[in-house]
């Protein structure tokens, strides 16, 4: 007897839940692709391994920026620390040389009135 020979008519509702229960025993309806439960368990430790690996990578990669950014600051400041001194001994530099400038002219002045 074929499902499609069903008297649907006749039984009703009944009759329909009845049908499908039987195909369902009889695994017409159940897919065949079902996986054991252990296949399934296999594969959702996988994913969770998988998952933590992930997980470990990115705090690797985390920890990873925040050292590079915590060095470019390094470099950044002892860059600005470098100009500042390179600034400084040029303002001392030309302080000095206004200074002798100033005392060059002076003793100009002085010997050109003597």
């Amino acid at each position: 007897m074929e499902w499609t020979q069903i008297p649907v008519v006749q039984l009703g509702a009944l009759g329909v839940l009845l049908a499908v229960l039987w195909l369902v025993f009889r695994g017409h309806l159940v897919p065949s692709t079902l996986v054991p439960r252990s296949t399934l368990d296999d594969v959702r430790s996988d994913r969770d391994t998988r998952l933590a690996e992930a997980n470990q990578d990115a705090a690797d990669w985390r920890d990873l920026y925040v050292r590079e950014c915590e060095a470019h600051d390094l470099t950044r400041r002892a860059h600005a620390e470098e100009i500042r001194a390179a600034l400084l001994a040029s303002t001392e530099g030309a302080q000095v040389a206004a200074v002798l400038l100033a005392e060059i002219r002076s003793r100009q002045i002085e010997a050109g009135s003597s």
